[in-house]
């Protein structure tokens, strides 16, 4: 070989090594930020699902105890109750009045943890007496029992605990029963004690792990506080009311962001390696050619010119991609530790609960619409059906400014109904009934009515609001849809709730129907069969 030959594969080598090993340092550079960027942002995601799985499960804790609290105060707040059980006790006035669809168990007990009444539903009766026992024994160890009933605020006498039974978990709410009247409830102070209802949920293990499959949570259980979790497990302490540990909520640490990781890692490598192997092949043959055809005639360098001019438009177009990829990595990053971040997770929390509401809306009305919901053939009393509306609307409204009053007809006596849908579709009437009658009235009455050739019990939901259009009411009971959009950007909601609400009826055998005027005021009657005696040898 000669020396001119030598002389350029020598120059060549050079100028190759010269401009391939920056191009394959950057590559690996590049690779490295890559992976040192997806592999802190997946530790941010592990931690942070630590931190709201953590606060999914205390939510969901504290919404269960939150419910069963605000049923208890219904019944425990209230002046019949009082006397039926404090001054005398009354036992077929308790028998006929504790009972709840909501809670699987109430009892009645004394300071010292002795039990006066029991009722459970169906479901727990095999083991009702253990129940009540660990129920009463859990109300009893509430500290600062006895004041419990002299505070400021019938909210306040509200107290919530835990108890466990092997695997359950049983959710408890204690109020102690005391007169409606605030002044007269603080001021009365029994030498004898209080009597306290704890009002309870009793939710099994079937049931623990289907609240963690709604959660998304695997392998979702309770164990006791002494037990051992095992690795890669998070777990929520459960703590009664006296601080004693119940036990723990546990489920598997899934890790969702070292997963994502090393599914995502590689093939944003091999694509990263792919540009860089590109580039140094471009690069090499561009080198090459610039080279040979520098000696050449000014066509041939102006060749070289446009190749090399090629050659800065590819690596443009590449790191404007790399770039992005960084710039993006950067501000994930610097969201995920911002203080307005974090503050967001209060406002993912309440948007939460109301897509909830707005999801199961969306479920029912496809549900229906495809046939797939069936509704039972339940014996219900209507004066019952009425209170236990008036009590859970009652906040609401006292909220709202609305004086809600319930007058039921002693001839419309029981219904023929499935107990959970058409309370369904009483709450959503009266709930409108509140929303769109500020500050004023809500009345809730019922009548015998014929209904083809049968008889019908119809719920009246009147209020004395804003009222509703002739013109607007066939179009209440479609789906998505409003009166008109006014109301829709003033009072906000899908347009789900009345449709969902008649189709229900419809499916009970009965039906919904609205007499309105602009400015005057709204009636819904809800209609529903009548319980015949076929029905009552049936139930």
């Amino acid at each position: 070989m000669s020396r001119t030959a030598n002389a350029a594969a020598l120059s060549v080598r050079r100028a190759w090594l010269g401009v391939g090993a920056p191009i394959a340092a950057l590559v690996a550079v590049i690779i490295a930020l890559a992976i040192g960027v997806f592999a802190s942002f997946a530790n941010d995601q592990d931690q942070a699902f630590e931190r709201n799985s953590a606060t999914l499960v205390a939510s969901n804790l504290d919404g269960r105890a939150r419910m069963m609290g605000a049923v208890g105060l219904d019944y425990a707040n209230w002046d019949e109750a009082f006397q039926n059980i404090s001054t005398n006790w009354n036992q077929e006035w308790i028998d006929n009045s504790f009972y709840s669809s909501v809670a699987d168990a109430l009892i009645l007990f004394r300071q010292n943890g002795a039990v006066r009444y029991t009722w459970v539903s169906d479901a727990h009766t095999a083991h009702a007496q253990e129940l009540a026992q660990v129920i009463a024994e859990a109300g009893a160890r509430v500290p600062n029992l006895r004041r419990l009933a002299r505070t400021p605020t019938p909210q306040d006498t509200v107290t919530n605990t835990f108890a466990r039974i092997g695997d359950t978990l049983v959710v408890i709410s204690v109020v102690p029963i005391t007169r409606e009247d605030d002044a007269a409830r603080i001021a009365y102070n029994p030498l004898r004690g209080y009597d306290y209802l704890a009002i309870a949920q009793v939710i099994d293990a079937p049931s623990i792990a289907q609240a963690g499959s709604a959660m998304s949570l695997e392998g979702f259980r309770l164990v006791g506080a002494d037990q051992q979790a095992g690795p890669d497990v998070i777990a929520l302490p459960v703590t009664a009311a006296d601080g004693d540990r119940v036990g723990d909520l546990v489920w598997r640490n899934t890790h969702p962001g070292s997963a994502a990781f090393q599914n995502r890692i590689w093939p944003v490598i091999a694509a990263l390696l792919a540009i860089g192997a590109f580039t140094l092949l471009i690069t090499r043959y561009l080198v090459l050619h610039q080279i040979r055809t520098m000696a050449g005639v000014e066509a041939a360098m102006e060749g070289a010119r446009a190749k090399s001019e090629f050659l800065s438009k590819v690596g443009q177009e590449l790191r404007t991609p790399l770039n992005g990829i960084i710039g993006y990595a950067e501000i994930i990053h610097e969201e995920t530790e911002s203080q307005a971040a974090r503050e967001d997770a209060d406002r993912i929390v309440s948007a939460a609960k109301h897509l909830h509401v707005l999801l199961n809306d969306i479920l029912d009305q496809s549900r229906l619409d495809s046939g797939r919901i069936s509704v039972k053939q339940e014996v219900l009393p209507v004066a019952g059906m009425v209170s236990e509306i008036h009590g859970l609307m009652r906040p609401s409204a006292r909220a709202a400014g609305v004086n809600l009053l319930a007058q039921p007809s002693a001839a419309a006596a029981y219904v023929v109904a499935d107990h959970v849908r058409l309370r369904q579709c009483l709450l959503n009437l009266v709930g409108n009934a509140i929303k769109f009658a500020p500050r004023g009235t809500v009345w809730i009455k019922t009548h015998l009515a014929e209904q083809g050739d049968r008889d019908a019990v119809v719920f009246e939901i009147s209020d004395n609001g804003i009222g509703i259009a002739p013109a607007d009411q066939d179009k209440l009971f479609e789906p998505f849809s409003q009166a008109n959009a006014q109301i829709g950007e003033i009072y906000g909601g899908a347009g789900l709730g009345l449709s969902i609400a008649r189709d229900l009826a419809r499916a009970m055998g009965g039906d919904i129907t609205v007499v309105s005027e602009l400015g005057a005021g709204a009636t819904f009657s809800l209609s529903v069969p009548v319980a015949s005696a076929k029905a009552f040898n049936a139930a």
